[in-house]
């Protein structure tokens, strides 16, 4: 039975004597916005909870709901033995409904799990038993498991704090390491929550929850009691309801998070942060900077109003944390570029470790770095110990789109003993621990911080401890003897062998075969891969990767080759703690943008090869933001810029060539979706109106051109809906079509580069430029200014894009043309050969 209740469109499952006679011990506030399909999930859960169902009360606020959650929670309450209240509200975030339901709470204890997740059938029980085993404390936290959307764990950042699986108190005075960042596990007083007034802030557009404890926290005594056994299974979503992935990207939150949120818990704190706040708050802290070292971060998409402001709100924050909290800040293995850069929010930072940054084991160099505010670091010197600094430059480091560091990057030649120091020829600067290049973990030590608490990824391994010279000598002598070479060995690989086209890799292997015959040069492939079969086809030495022979050979390597640097790079043989003492050079196909330094693999490579001044300038000049030294950088040109010219044929045909969104599901993704679901997706729906277009059609037939659709890597040509008369090119074949274009139609393409080094202009058909993009002036869209620096126009409909191609071909406007010029330093079919000399 379900009873009106005459209180903004709220009823209840009992009659009203028996509602008003019930004496819940615990309220649970459930929210719900858009979870119609995981509903069902969550409440056979509640239904299947051990505790005593008739100690409940559970109110299920529906805020705005735009799918079925409503008729989904108004069955099931027919239905249960639960007291069960329903509200209806117009939609108003996840805050302002968990407020609704603090209003119509009745319980001595009052939680607010998602109805996305779930809970295991002892959850409510545990809570009880911990309650009553710790009768005066007032908060309670269950633990948290984070899940797949297929049940796997994945584990959550703070599960370290699980793993005694005692029921304990953490007491966040005595140690303030152990914060709780999630508020749908937590259970509160609600005498307390009424006492202090507290509320869920509506300003703050995502992490109320954590606001919410904060201020519940500094309200009340800073502790609560941590229940192991009480297990909630918090889903990560990976919703395939949807062809478009949707992510907190949105740096709006970020204004609210430091402005409204973070300032809010600040001062209430008072004049001295206490450290367990100062951990919470750096806890989101040290999240978005990690994000904003990522190559898809939302930062890079936000306008520099926005950054100014999150700025100016996170360094006024910063500077109430206090110098003192950031530099105990150690829930994580903290960047040393991310706490300097705190630090230089609050005072000037003119002292440094000199932190390692990487060794050339062959070689007997190593690469160190010191950091400091001043726009200028100065040089450094040894102070003792037989090394010699043989290069150097300075970096800046930037985070929310501007410069917070400057780093000195010195490279090391000599003997490597603990009597080597390093020191400052200024006393305005001060080399800290006597100037001893220490790794990331012993300027933890020195520091006097604890290990990280905090489970993170494994990541590939840049700093392994050199082995002993006679090891290696030994198990090289014993590598060459079984492969009876002695020759140099270089690796070359794609480093991704999913790949199914051609990369530059391969083609410098080849390359290198012919042109350095003293050279044992190897193919590492997997085995059935396409790169595999390629190899094969050509007569090339193919090992396989993983093999005898693989680990035999990296024994004996001077350097590894690749396209890209991933973890079949850096760790080729898992578990065989193989020191790695060869040289990583990195010949990508792609150009290095403004934004390339995001690319963490990046940092592994120590030689990279490029196609104009502006690269070079870019990877390796002075106060660039790649620390690659001038030695660790050639302009070349890349090996595929010889093969464009070796296909160069008559500029004849109109070559399209679209670029797949990130975030946009490839359809062999998509089970279930039509293709017309990704055709009304509003690129491919201009896309689709372009190849479909009579006007592009008549004009290409009248001029005897062909046009030709270069399909995206892993699309089938059926998204595009491509009519008769349009010729279809697999993503590998992309060289043959672009050395008959005329012209290239693309969007953000790298193609377009490759045009261009034929002289051959492109057209931007840009429709969705503000959601892959960013603001104007984001770091992204400065990133591919085609309007500034483009090689042809930019247009945001198919019909303008049609009246561009015909426009364009019938002559290059001069912009245009000196841009095509200006781009490339060499165009002599001559790049591999200068790239292997320079190997």
């Amino acid at each position: 039975m379900i009873v009106d209740i005459a209180m903004d469109r709220s009823q209840v499952n009992l009659q009203q004597d028996k509602w008003d006679a019930l004496l819940p011990q615990t309220s649970l506030i459930i929210a719900c916005y858009k979870v119609g399909p995981y509903l069902p999930a969550f409440l056979q859960s509640l239904d299947a909870q051990t505790a005593v169902h008739g100690a409940y009360e559970l109110i299920f606020v529906i805020d705005g709901c735009p799918e079925d959650s409503e008729a989904v929670v108004r069955q099931w309450m027919g239905t249960t033995d639960y007291a069960v209240r329903i509200v209806v509200k117009e939609n108003g975030g996840v805050a302002s409904a968990r407020n609704a339901g603090l209003a119509c709470a009745r319980g001595v204890w009052v939680t607010h799990p998602d109805p996305d997740d779930r809970l295991e059938p002892d959850y409510l029980t545990e809570f009880e038993r911990s309650q009553q085993r710790f009768p005066d404390e007032t908060m309670f936290a269950a633990r948290a498991v984070l899940t797949a959307a297929d049940g796997t764990v994945v584990g959550h950042t703070l599960d370290a704090r699980y793993e005694d699986g005692e029921t304990r108190i953490i007491d966040l005075i005595e140690d303030p390491r152990k914060i709780h960042t999630l508020g749908g596990v937590a259970f509160f007083r609600r005498d307390l929550i009424e006492l202090h007034a507290l509320r869920f802030n509506e300003q703050i557009l995502q992490s109320s929850d954590t606001d919410f404890i904060g201020h519940y926290l500094l309200c009340t005594d800073a502790r609560y009691v941590l229940v192991p056994d009480a297990r909630y299974l918090y889903l990560r979503r990976n919703d395939a309801s949807s062809i478009v992935s949707t992510h907190s990207g949105n740096m709006s939150r970020y204004a609210s998070l430091f402005g409204v949120s973070h300032r809010g818990l600040l001062d209430r704190a008072g004049t001295e942060c206490p450290s367990w706040l100062a951990n919470l708050l750096l806890y989101f802290v040290f999240m978005l900077f990690r994000r904003n070292r990522s190559t898809q971060s939302p930062v890079d998409l936000a306008s520099g109003q926005q950054l100014a402001e999150i700025r100016a709100r996170l360094v006024e924050n910063l500077q109430s944390i206090g110098a003192a909290n950031v530099r105990a800040f150690d829930l994580f293995a903290v960047p040393l570029e991310f706490r300097y850069a705190w630090l230089s929010a609050i005072e000037p930072v003119n002292e440094s470790p000199v932190e390692h940054l990487r060794w050339y084991r062959s070689r007997g160099m190593r690469r160190v770095a010191v950091y400091a505010s001043q726009p200028s670091v100065p040089e450094l010197r040894v102070a003792a110990g037989p090394v010699e600094i043989i290069e150097s430059k300075l970096c800046g480091i930037d985070f929310l789109g501007t410069r917070w560091l400057t780093k000195r990057v010195v490279k090391l030649r000599g003997r490597f003993t603990d009597a080597v120091r390093l020191e400052s020829p200024t006393p305005k600067f001060t080399v800290e621990f006597g100037g001893e290049v220490l790794t990331a973990d012993e300027i933890r030590d020195h520091s006097g911080l604890q290990a990280p608490i905090a489970l993170q990824a494994a990541r590939g391994k840049s700093a392994v401890a050199i082995q002993p010279r006679p090891a290696r000598e030994r198990i090289a002598t014993q590598a060459r003897r079984l492969l009876r070479d002695t020759r140099d060995v270089w690796i070359f690989t794609t480093g991704d062998d999913s790949a199914r086209a051609v990369s530059d890799s391969e083609l410098l292997y080849k390359a290198a075969r012919k042109l350095r015959p003293d050279v044992n040069a190897r193919f590492v492939a997997k085995s059935g891969s396409h790169a595999a079969h390629r190899m094969r086809r050509a007569a090339g030495k193919t090992v396989t990767a993983g093999s005898g022979e693989h680990h035999d050979l990296l024994q004996l390597a001077t350097q590894v080759i690749t396209s890209r640097i991933t973890r079949a790079v850096l760790d080729p043989i898992p578990g065989t703690e193989l020191p790695r003492s060869w040289r990583v050079a990195l010949i990508s196909d792609r150009p290095y943008d403004r934004l390339s330094f995001r690319d963490p693999a990046l940092r592994q490579a120590e030689f990279v090869a490029v196609s104009s001044a502006i690269e070079l300038e870019r990877v390796s000049g002075s106060h660039s933001f790649h620390d690659f030294l001038v030695s660790e950088a050639a302009l070349t040109g890349l090996p595929h810029h010889d093969l464009l010219l070796r296909k160069a044929g008559r500029p004849t045909n109109i070559v399209v060539a679209p670029e797949w969104r990130a975030g946009v599901a490839l359809p062999e993704e998509s089970l279930g979706h039509a293709m017309s679901e990704f055709r009304e997706l509003p690129f491919l729906r201009e896309w689709c109106a372009y190849l479909s277009s009579s006007a592009l059609h008549d004009f290409a037939r009248d001029s005897g051109r062909r046009i030709i659709l270069i399909l995206p890597d892993g699309v089938p040509s059926e998204v595009f809906a491509a009519p008769a008369g349009i010729d279809l090119v697999t993503h590998e074949r992309r060289y043959d079509a672009i050395g008959t274009a005329a012209l290239l139609v693309t969007d953000y393409s790298q193609l377009a580069h490759d045009a261009a080094y034929l002289h051959r202009p492109s057209i931007y058909l840009r429709v969705d430029r503000e959601t892959v993009l960013g603001a104007p002036d984001s770091a992204r869209s400065k990133s591919q200014a085609a309007e500034a620096e483009g090689f042809g126009p930019v247009v945001t409909s198919s019909a303008d894009a049609v009246e561009a191609t015909r426009t364009l071909l019938e002559g290059i406007p001069s912009p245009y043309q000196r841009r095509m010029d200006a781009a490339f330093t060499y165009r002599d079919g001559a790049a591999s050969s200068r790239i292997v000399a320079r190997l």
